[in-house]
C-alpha cells in the first residue's frame, strides 16, 4: 500500500507532461483546419500539374441523391488544399532517395503551364541545324534463316480467330510528324489524382517536356554511339513512349497540357549524331492506338505494344520483322497493375498476354537456376505480379541463347522494364542476346560490349527517363 501511494505522483506528473504535449498538437491541427476552410488560400490553377484544379461543386438535388455531391465536394477539398503543390514536391523527393520513381514516369519541372510552344520551337531549330548533317547509312546484318525453316510453326488459327493478326503499315519515315489523331477522349470518364489522371477507364502518368534534361540524354546517347562505333559496334536508342502520348486523342493531349512525345523523340533525335540508330516506335502506335497497347491499370506497355516498337527496331537495323502469328500466345489471365492502388476510379480490367517465341531458345539468370524460359508462366501468380512473365523480371544480368542461330550476332540490351517483353523478340535475329539493367550496373556500356563480344548495343528505357533529372543520373557513368 505503501508502495502504491509513492508512485501516484510519478504517474500523475507523466499524465500532466502528456497533456502539456498534445494542447499544442491539436492548437496546430485545429489551425490547419481553419486554414484549409479559406477560400482565398486555396489555389485555382496548378503549374506543377499543368492544369486547372477542381472547381466547388454547383448543388442539385440530383448529385445530392446520387451521393456525387459530397464526393465532388471530397474530390474539390484534396485538390486545392492549400501549399498542397509544395507538399507533392517534398513528398517526389523523398521518393527520389530511394532511387527512381515508383512509376519510372512523372511531372517534369517547368515554369510554364504548357511546353508546347517551347517545344515547337526548340523542334524547329534543332530539325534545322541536323538537316546540315551529312547521314550513315545503316549496315545490315546478315540475316538468320526464315523461322519457318528452323522451327516448327504454332498450330494454325482458324481464320475467324485470326482476326487481329498484325498487317504491316508502310511508313515512309517513322519521324514524320503526326499532326491530328483520334484516340481517348474523356466522354465516358476522366477524373484527375495528382500526376495521375485516368479517361475511360485507363489510368496514365502525365508527363511534362524539359529541355535540360532533355539536352543532357542526346548528350549521353552521342557519348555512347561514338565511344561504340570505335570499337565497330553499333548502338540503337530506342526510347519507348509512355501510354498518355499514344492512346489519348491529339485533341485532349491539348487539353490537358501535356508534352507531345512524338515531337519530345524528334527533339532528341535531332540532337544525336549518326553514330546513334534512332529508334522511333511513335508513329507506329499511334496507328494502332485502338489495340491493347498498354495496360489499363499499370504504366508499362502490353507485349503488343512492345511488338510494334521491335518492327520500327528491325525496319533501323536491317532485319526482317518475324510475323506475330509466329509466335504462341499465352493468356495468364487476370493482370493487377501499380495504378490501381493509386486511384480511386474503377479501372478497365487487364489481362496478362504474352508470344512465346519460336525456335530453341534458353534463358540462364545468376541465382534464379528455375528460370530457363524467356515466357515465365505466371498464370498462377499473384495478379499484380503477372509482369514478371517477361524474362523473370528485372535482373542485374539475364543470357538468352537462340541454338538454331548459331551464326547470328550478339547484342547487348540496356533497359529498364518497358525493355522486358521487347528483348524476346530480338531472340529471333540474334544467337545470343545479354541483357542489362542499367538500374544494376554502372561500368562504361564499353566495357560491357567488349567483355561480351557483341556487335549491337541496343538501349531500351521508358521515355520518362529522358524527362528524369534522378534517371540521368544512373546512366552518367554508363553510357561511355
Amino acid at each position: 500500500m505503501y508502495k502504491h501511494e509513492k508512485k501516484k505522483p510519478e504517474q500523475d506528473h507523466r499524465q500532466d507532461h502528456e497533456r502539456e504535449l498534445a494542447g499544442p498538437f491539436f492548437a496546430v491541427l485545429f489551425l490547419l483546419t481553419l486554414v484549409a476552410f479559406l477560400l482565398p488560400l486555396r489555389p485555382e490553377t496548378s503549374l506543377r500539374e499543368r492544369r486547372k484544379l477542381r472547381e466547388f461543386p454547383q448543388f442539385s438535388v440530383q448529385t445530392l441523391l446520387s451521393g456525387d455531391y459530397f464526393d465532388d465536394i471530397t474530390a474539390w477539398f484534396s485538390d486545392t488544399f492549400p501549399g498542397r503543390e509544395k507538399m507533392l514536391e517534398v513528398a517526389d523527393r523523398i521518393d527520389s532517395l530511394h532511387g527512381l520513381m515508383r512509376y519510372e514516369v512523372a511531372m517534369t519541372d517547368s515554369n510554364t503551364a504548357d511546353d508546347s510552344a517551347e517545344l515547337d520551337a526548340l523542334l524547329e531549330e534543332a530539325e534545322a541545324a541536323a538537316a546540315v548533317r551529312p547521314e550513315t547509312p545503316v549496315t545490315p546484318r546478315p540475316e538468320p534463316a526464315p523461322a519457318d525453316e528452323i522451327v516448327d510453326h504454332p498450330a494454325e488459327v482458324p481464320e475467324e480467330e485470326n482476326a487481329e493478326e498484325i498487317t504491316e503499315e508502310e511508313t515512309e519515315d517513322p519521324n514524320m510528324e503526326i499532326e491530328d489523331w483520334t484516340g481517348l477522349d474523356g466522354e465516358e470518364e476522366m477524373r484527375m489524382y495528382g500526376d495521375l489522371v485516368v479517361v475511360d477507364g485507363v489510368a496514365m502518368s502525365r508527363m511534362g517536356f524539359e529541355k535540360t534534361v532533355s539536352d543532357h540524354h542526346a548528350q549521353l546517347m552521342n557519348q555512347a554511339g561514338d565511344a561504340l562505333a570505335e570499337q565497330g559496334i553499333r548502338f540503337f536508342n530506342i526510347p519507348v513512349p509512355t501510354s498518355i502520348s499514344v492512346l489519348l486523342s491529339s485533341e485532349m493531349l491539348k487539353e490537358m497540357g501535356t508534352a507531345d512525345q512524338g515531337k519530345t523523340l524528334r527533339y532528341m533525335f535531332a540532337q544525336e549524331n549518326d553514330n546513334v540508330y534512332k529508334v522511333n516506335a511513335f508513329n507506329n502506335l499511334v496507328a494502332h492506338n485502338t489495340e491493347y497497347l498498354y495496360f489499363y491499370s499499370d504504366h508499362h506497355w502490353t507485349a503488343r505494344g512492345a511488338y510494334y516498337a521491335y518492327e520500327e527496331f528491325c525496319h533501323t537495323a536491317g532485319f526482317e520483322p518475324v510475323p506475330l502469328s509466329e509466335y504462341s500466345e499465352l493468356n495468364m489471365g487476370k493482370f493487377i497493375g501499380s495504378y490501381s492502388y493509386s486511384v480511386a476510379t474503377k479501372l478497365k480490367e487487364d489481362e496478362m498476354i504474352a508470344y512465346v517465341p519460336p525456335g530453341n531458345i534458353s534463358m540462364e539468370i545468376p541465382n534464379y537456376p528455375k528460370a530457363t524460359t524467356v515466357i515465365v508462366d505466371e498464370t498462377e501468380e499473384l495478379p499484380n505480379a503477372k509482369y514478371n512473365c517477361f524474362i523473370n523480371g528485372d535482373n542485374q544480368v539475364t543470357t538468352i541463347t537462340n541454338e538454331d542461330l548459331p551464326d547470328a550476332p550478339d547484342c547487348l540490351v540496356i533497359k529498364d522494364s518497358f525493355g522486358n517483353p521487347f528483348v524476346v523478340y530480338l531472340t529471333q535475329h540474334y544467337h545470343r542476346v545479354i541483357v542489362l539493367d542499367y538500374r544494376k550496373n554502372f561500368k562504361p556500356v564499353t566495357s560491357y560490349a567488349e567483355k561480351y563480344g557483341v556487335q549491337d548495343v541496343i538501349l531500351v528505357q521508358s521515355i520518362g527517363v529522358s524527362q528524369s533529372k534522378n534517371a540521368q543520373l544512373l546512366l552518367d557513368n554508363l553510357m561511355k
